[in-house]
């Protein structure tokens, strides 16, 4: 017999069209112990539970049955501006790090990741561009 957490589990792994396997890939949860927590016959702990979470962009509320409201709420400052974050990186390659580690925890979309890529190369290369040329026009200064 399932259970609300195993139902809810089980639709919002399918609202986001994502196979077990695709899930076990996301996340490292075997794909059998996924289809266990689905099934109701097991309980993932609340660190699993977080991880499908976020990766289903829901609630841990909404999947235990707290609410019946999918969407999480969560005030803004709960996030970081993605932007601010990775353009106060000191390096290009802080940067790369900065936004590997907001894919992970925030599971940031195609569009976001190049975005944010796009801008951290901006900054940083167009900075160590201005700084050579600075550094010419001052080594070369009659």
């Amino acid at each position: 017999m399932s259970s609300v957490l195993g139902i809810r589990l089980r639709m919002s792994r399918e609202a986001k069209q994502l196979t077990q396997v695709q899930v076990k890939s996301l996340t490292n949860i075997h794909n059998k112990t996924l289809s266990g927590y689905e099934k109701g016959v097991s309980e993932p702990d609340i660190d699993t539970l977080i991880t499908l979470a976020n990766l289903y962009k829901t609630s841990v509320d909404y999947l235990v049955g707290n609410t019946d409201e999918p969407t999480p709420h969560s005030p803004k400052k709960d996030k970081p501006g993605f932007e601010e974050y990775v353009l106060s990186a000191p390096t290009l390659e802080d940067a790369t790090l900065r936004i590997a580690e907001l894919q992970n925890k925030y599971y940031i979309d195609r569009e976001t990741f190049i975005r944010l890529s796009e801008i951290a190369y901006d900054k940083h290369v167009s900075s160590q561009a201005n700084n050579s040329k600075t550094a010419y026009i001052k080594k070369n200064k009659p």
